[in-house]
């Protein structure tokens, strides 16, 4: 269809078959991407479908459209207004010399919004990994069959905050599948850990071959991956993760292994407090002893009573799958208990 014009005008028409698109408004930080000598990739994706059992109606999925480290909700807007894309062409009737002639060849109805949104992808992988759990030394877990990647392309949120609660998760892939170990199961890695440090003269809170560690634990038969996840999520701020090299935190650690004692004992009543100082102490390194203190771990427990102490709130590690089956493989061999209470000097 085209308009009657006037000598001077621009001929306009309609094709006979619009098609349907959407106008996306770009905000100016996402211009400034693109616009860059080197811009990066600009993915959109979406969670998948829950597959929760008693869901009936699992909530619809969203589209995102994620740059490396933000991520930005897709909100579709109707216009009243009539939006048309439109193509130069040649066209003419009958037997009329074809002129250009501006075509609408799509409608839009619709435009899409940007919205940026800032939200943890811890919660999104805790329901998407299972628990790595170890049960009177051997493993209780049911693998998904899932890589890391596949994991976290069905995560609403972009691939730099998707790995910053991966690493908070410690989570890790092994054997085909991936998984988030509990804090029962991080408990017993890191006194093992902690052993093979004393064993072998290493200071933890310095540069050490990570590999060296790994070869010290062998016999205890827990994921390699699992130990180097530990390293990553402890590590000191300078440290590259992805080196031979491994250096960790120490204030970050003592913290660490103060909640995940705690959280391994989670549903005990009567857990003593001067029992689990004790415990605590014993779990890092000597000259680390004096900083195994409840003020460390500040906002984080509760005192049931005047002698006992408990994890604030729900660990959320702690619970174990339905679908879980029991001895996947075999874990700890207890080597470390040789050494008793022997300190690091």
């Amino acid at each position: 269809m085209a308009t009657q014009q006037d000598e001077g005008g621009v001929p306009f028409s309609i094709a006979h078959d619009l098609q349907q698109f959407r106008l996306l408004e770009l905000p100016a930080g996402i211009l400034e991407l693109i616009d860059a000598p080197n811009p990066p990739a600009l993915s959109i994706k979406s969670q998948a479908a829950s597959r929760a059992s008693g869901t009936p109606n699992p909530k619809a999925a969203y589209a995102v459209l994620c740059t490396p480290n933000k991520t930005f909700q897709l909100r579709q807007v109707q216009t009243s207004n009539s939006v048309f894309v439109t193509q130069p062409r040649l066209e003419g009737h009958g037997n009329e010399i074809p002129v250009p002639t501006t075509c609408a060849v799509a409608s839009c109805t619709a435009t899409l919004e940007l919205h940026p949104t800032v939200e943890s992808s811890a919660p999104y992988l805790k329901e998407a990994l299972p628990i790595y759990d170890i049960i009177d030394g051997m493993v209780d877990v049911a693998g998904n069959g899932k890589s890391k990647t596949r994991i976290l392309s069905d995560v609403p949120l972009s691939n730099g905050e998707c790995e910053v609660g991966w690493k908070e998760l410690i989570a890790f892939e092994f054997a085909g599948s991936s998984y988030r170990p509990s804090a029962n199961t991080l408990a017993q890695v890191w006194k093992s850990i902690n052993a093979a440090a004393l064993a072998g003269g290493t200071k933890l809170d310095s540069q050490f071959l990570t590999e060296e560690i790994l070869k010290a634990m062998d016999e205890e038969g827990y994921p390699s991956e699992l130990i180097t996840a530990i390293f990553r999520r402890l590590a000191a701020d300078e440290q590259d993760t992805n080196g031979p090299w491994s250096c960790l935190d120490r204030t970050k650690t003592v913290h660490f292994v103060g909640i995940t004692l705690l959280e391994a004992r989670e549903g005990e009543a009567n857990y003593l407090t001067a029992e689990f100082l004790n415990a605590w102490k014993d779990c890092v390194p000597e000259s680390w002893r004096t900083d195994a203190e409840l003020s460390t771990i500040k906002d984080a427990y509760v005192l049931p009573s005047t002698m006992t102490i408990a994890v604030k709130g729900v660990s959320a590690s702690s619970a174990k799958t339905e679908d879980s089956t029991p001895k996947v493989g075999s874990s700890s061999r207890k080597w470390h208990e040789r050494f008793g209470r022997a300190r690091q000097r």
